[in-house]
């Protein structure tokens, strides 16, 4: 379970505190969708890097399946968090040159070493890591085009593939920000679908934030607004 206890976090600018988020506080339970709605500007991608210990906390706290994150939070806290949760920035297609699969291959891989190398064909575990790429492609309905150059994917399959590439990461948390921008109304509602399909296959909490009530409408099974 998530939960969030009255987190503060300013930001400095010059000789200027802006107080962008004010003691907020909620929960995820497992297999959980929560929507964050609110107006530009008001913080609410702030929550998913304070969430993903990307920006460190002012004040408050949260806790993540027994890890518990303070202000002042030591490295190997951080470390460890970000472990826990993946993370789909708004806007963010940055993908690996290659295969589609070599993309989600690199992450698993990440997980066993550490870092989105290729691994080696001979390698004995090379075998396992392909079949569970294969298995998350599927999860996102993009193992047809294991094989297409991933920077020829069109704008709903590179988000697809990189949803598929957060998970696997195998994180407790799973933080979207407008996972379905930049596309067209057929390709988001793709999105969409996966998203929900993750949702009821693997139950990982989900935060997702989004400024479309249709895409909370759609997905979430509570919504926040974030005033």
């Amino acid at each position: 379970m998530l939960k969030v206890n009255n987190i503060v976090k300013d930001y400095v600018i010059d000789s200027d505190t802006i107080r962008v988020l004010n003691e907020i506080s909620f929960d995820i339970k497992e297999g959980e969708i929560l929507g964050i709605i609110g107006r530009s500007g008001g913080g609410k991608s702030t929550i998913l890097k304070v969430l993903r210990g990307i920006e460190p906390l002012t004040g408050g706290s949260f806790e993540l399946d027994g890890l518990t994150i303070k202000p002042g939070a030591h490295v190997d806290q951080i470390k460890k968090l970000q472990k826990m949760t993946a993370i789909h920035l708004q806007r963010n297609f940055g993908l690996w040159p290659g295969a589609t699969y070599e993309n989600v291959l690199r992450r698993l891989n990440a997980v066993r070493c550490g870092y989105e190398i290729l691994p080696d064909k001979d390698a004995p575990y090379y075998d396992e890591l392909y079949e569970q790429s294969m298995e998350y492609l599927k999860l996102v309905n993009l193992d047809k085009k294991a094989e297409h150059f991933s920077a020829v994917l069109s704008g709903g399959e590179k988000q697809r593939l990189l949803i598929a590439r957060q998970l696997a990461a195998k994180p407790h948390l799973l933080l979207l920000d407008e996972p379905a921008t930049m596309t067209c109304p057929a390709t988001k509602q793709e999105v969409l679908d996966t998203i929900k399909n993750v949702n009821e296959k693997l139950k990982i909490k989900t935060l997702v934030v989004s400024h479309l009530p249709e895409v909370h409408s759609y997905l979430a099974h509570r919504v926040l607004w974030l005033e």
